[in-house]
């Protein structure tokens, strides 16, 4: 990859090949039937004991603001077979791998080089199971916004995330990602990947991240706003941003409206605006600051998505102390 984390992105989508789109589910409960399972990630719930021994799972270090445990499934259309590399855990199906790997802190080494080694054992993993594309990633950060050694820790995590991505990444543009502050139990990352790379689309409204000035770190946060893989569409972790500073501090519903207005703009930009008259296509995860602001938030999310869309409400930290709210998104047709 370039030293350079700054191309030229297409603001279309290409014409990609038919693929198998993955599904995703967040449930209170699992399912009886794990053939087809990629991956599980727990909110607020420890492993399973009924969970096959082969099925990858990680914990999460955020839990539902209800305080019930949660789980996100990711699906595959095709019987999937584990495979792991390394610390990361897996699973791949025809069209698809699923991969996650626990952020180890031990003394005597940085959280750059923790985050670094992770990321290479992921691009090992991506080399071994034949699934070279990563298509979006999943950053769980436990103190996401705590000092380390004088400088913040997800500023640290961007440096180590970088090196790594300079190293193995050869994607033009890097994937969509989301980084969010956990409050308990161990940093995690998580990725779904496949042969063919999405196609990465940015928002007119705000600075790529990548092209982020120096006053939020010595290495940009890298990642593209979302990605399109064949029909389905990943939005990053989005928030009340535009251009590259916060808007409306400490108005949570205003935070709200903007961010919403930034996924909107996404959409737009990916081409495709009728994907929100399809409520069933859709689902979130919210990120909030205080865990009781749910009903400030969600008749907003309803409005735009429909009732229909699947939503889940998350207690975390976002990557900078004055926002409030974060929202990513999955549609799938």
């Amino acid at each position: 990859m370039p030293s350079s984390l700054s191309p030229q992105v297409a603001q279309q989508t290409l014409g990609l090949p038919t693929l198998g789109l993955p599904s995703l589910a967040y449930a209170r409960a699992l399912p009886a039937d794990f053939s087809h399972m990629l991956g599980v990630v727990g909110y607020g719930a420890a492993r399973p004991e009924a969970l096959p021994p082969g099925c990858p799972f990680i914990a999460a270090p955020l839990a539902p603001v209800d305080g019930v445990p949660a789980y996100e499934l990711w699906t595959a259309e095709t019987a999937v077979r584990p495979f792991a590399a390394g610390p990361v855990q897996g699973a791949y199906s025809d069209d698809l791998a699923f991969g996650c790997v626990r952020l180890e802190e031990v003394p005597g080494r940085t959280l750059e080089e923790v985050v670094e080694q992770a990321y290479l054992a992921i691009f090992d993993f991506l080399s071994g199971s034949g699934f070279a594309e990563p298509i979006r990633f999943w950053n769980y950060l436990t103190a996401i916004l705590g000092d380390d050694r004088g400088m913040e820790r997800y500023r640290r995590f961007n440096i180590g995330r970088h090196r790594a991505y300079l190293a193995r990444l050869h994607q033009a543009v890097p994937p969509a990602a989301s980084g969010v502050g956990g409050h308990e139990g161990t940093s995690a990352v998580y990725f779904l990947a496949a042969r063919e790379a999405a196609q990465p689309v940015e928002n007119p409204r705000q600075v790529s991240a990548y092209e982020y000035p120096q006053q939020y770190g010595p290495r940009s946060p890298s990642f593209s706003r979302a990605g399109i893989y064949g029909e389905a569409l990943f939005i990053s972790g989005t928030a009340s941003i535009v251009g590259h500073e916060t808007r409306h501090k400490g108005d949570l519903p205003a935070q709200t409206e903007e961010t919403l207005e930034n996924l909107r703009a996404v959409i737009n930009n990916a081409g495709q605006t009728a994907a929100l008259a399809d409520s069933q296509g859709w689902a979130l995860k919210i990120y909030l600051h205080d865990p009781l602001a749910r009903a400030l938030v969600e008749p907003a999310l309803v409005a735009m998505f429909g009732m229909a869309a699947q939503l889940l409400y998350l207690h975390g930290e976002v990557c900078r102390p004055d926002l409030l709210i974060e929202i990513e998104a999955y549609y799938r047709p």
